[in-house]
C-alpha cells in the first residue's frame, strides 16, 4: 500500500523518530517535526518537554563536511571572481538568529534551505553593517546611499558593495539556552511587576562559541575604482560591527559578538594559493604536452620566463642548429620563425630596428627563413 501523501509526513500514521536521524537534515528535523515535543506516551504523558525537544537538534553537528566545504569553496570563488574580499569570523559567544520565526516550540531559528546549517543572509549582512555605519559611526548619509543604495529605492539605485550570505566553515555545534521572563503580565502591559508572578522559562535553539562562518563582499562594478574603495570601506565597517554590536538576535543581552578568525583566514589563502600554482602548472603541462620538441627545449632554456637566459641560449645554441646543415630543413625553419617571434614579442624595436649588437643575429634568422621558405613551402 502506497504511503498517504495527500497530508505532511507528520501528520500521518507513519512512525517518525524521537532523535534526528544520523547526517540527516537539522533545518528539516527542526522545522518540520517540531511538534513532536507535544506528543504523548500511552499513559499521557508528553514524550518530549520543549526543551528536551530542542535537545534532539544538538546531539549531532549541523551539515554535511563535504557540503560546506563545496559551498564554501563556490562562494569564496564567486567573491575573488569579482574582485571581492573574503573574510573569516568566529563566535566569540553564542549566536542566534531567526527568533521571531514561528514555531512549535515559540522561537524560530534560520537554516540554510541546502545545507541545514544556520547562516546569514546576504541581506542580513548588509543591513547589520549599513545599521553600524549609520547609527554608530554617523557616516554621511550620501556615501550610505552610495554603499548600500538609497533607503526605499529611491532612484532605483542599486549600492556599490555586494553583500553575500555568511556560511559556515565545517558542522556546526548546536547548544540549547533558556530564557526566564520573571514580569511576563508587566511586559505585556497587564500590571506592574510583583512577587507572585512566576518566571517563565523559555528555551532555544543557539549557534555554540566557537564556531566559524566565512563572509565575502565584491564591489558591484569591478571595473571601478571607487566601487573597489567603498568595498574595502564596507570590509572594515563589517569587521567593526562584529565585534562590537554582534549579528542575529539578543545582541543587546551579549549574543552574537564575533572575533575575526585569523588563522582560519591565513589557512584559506594559503590553500588558495596553492590551488592557483597547481591549476597554473597543470596548464603549462598541458601546453607543454601540445608542443614541439623544439618548442619544449626553447621553454626550458626560458624563451617564455626568462629573456636573459634565453638570449644566452640563442646565441650559445639555437642560431647555430638553425644553420646547421644535419639539421632537416623542416626543424631549421621552426627555430628561425620561433626565435623571430620571440623577437616581435620581446624586443619588437630591436627586430624593426636592430642595434649593432642585435644586427648580426636578426640577419641570420631572417637569412635562415628566405632560404628556408621556398623548400618548406
Amino acid at each position: 500500500m502506497l504511503p498517504d501523501f495527500k497530508r505532511p509526513f507528520y501528520k500521518t500514521e507513519h512512525e517518525i523518530p524521537e532523535n534526528l536521524p544520523a547526517g540527516g537534515h537539522s533545518g528539516l528535523w527542526y522545522d518540520k517535526f517540531g511538534s513532536q515535543w507535544k506528543r504523548n506516551k500511552k499513559d499521557g504523558s508528553p514524550v518530549f518537554e520543549k526543551l528536551e525537544w530542542i535537545k534532539t537538534v544538538t546531539k549531532q553537528n549541523a551539515g554535511r563536511a563535504e557540503l560546506i566545504a563545496e559551498m564554501k569553496e563556490r562562494l569564496s570563488r564567486l567573491a575573488v571572481a569579482r574582485g571581492g574580499k573574503v573574510c573569516f569570523f568566529k563566535t566569540g559567544g553564542r549566536f542566534v538568529t531567526g527568533l521571531g520565526r514561528e514555531h512549535p516550540v515559540e522561537n524560530g531559528f534560520t537554516w540554510h534551505f541546502l545545507l541545514g546549517t544556520p547562516f546569514l543572509s546576504g541581506s542580513s549582512v548588509k543591513g547589520l553593517v549599513r545599521a553600524w555605519a549609520e547609527n554608530w559611526l554617523r557616516e554621511k548619509p550620501e556615501r550610505i546611499d552610495r554603499v548600500f543604495g538609497p533607503h526605499n529605492n529611491k532612484g532605483r539605485n542599486a549600492g556599490s558593495v555586494i553583500f553575500f550570505d555568511a556560511l559556515p566553515v565545517e558542522p556546526v555545534k548546536l547548544e540549547a539556552e533558556v530564557m526566564t521572563p520573571h514580569y511576563m503580565d508587566y511586559y505585556q502591559g497587564k500590571e506592574p511587576p510583583a512577587d507572585w508572578h512566576s518566571p517563565n522559562p523559555i528555551p532555544f535553539l543557539t549557534v555554540a562559541g566557537g564556531q566559524t562562518f566565512v563572509f565575502a563582499l565584491a564591489p558591484r562594478r569591478p571595473e571601478n575604482e571607487g566601487d573597489r574603495a567603498d568595498m574595502e570601506l564596507a570590509a572594515g565597517w563589517l569587521e567593526e560591527a562584529l565585534l562590537t554590536t554582534g549579528a542575529g538576535a539578543k545582541t543587546a543581552a551579549g549574543y552574537g559578538r564575533f572575533i575575526r578568525a585569523h588563522k582560519e583566514e591565513n589557512a584559506w589563502k594559503q590553500a588558495r594559493e596553492q590551488a592557483i600554482r597547481q591549476e597554473e602548472e597543470q596548464k603549462r603541462a598541458a601546453a607543454l604536452a601540445a608542443m614541439s620538441p623544439v618548442q619544449r627545449e626553447m621553454e626550458a632554456d626560458g624563451y617564455s620566463a626568462d629573456e636573459n637566459n634565453f638570449m644566452q641560449q640563442m646565441s650559445k645554441k639555437w642560431l647555430a642548429r638553425m644553420e646547421s646543415p644535419d639539421v632537416d630543413p623542416d626543424t631549421r625553419c621552426e627555430i628561425a620563425r620561433l626565435l623571430a617571434e620571440w623577437y616581435m614579442k620581446n624586443k619588437v624595436d630591436q627586430w624593426k630596428k636592430p642595434n649593432k649588437k642585435n644586427r648580426e643575429k636578426i640577419d641570420r634568422i631572417n637569412k635562415v627563413l628566405r632560404s628556408l621558405k621556398p623548400m618548406v613551402d
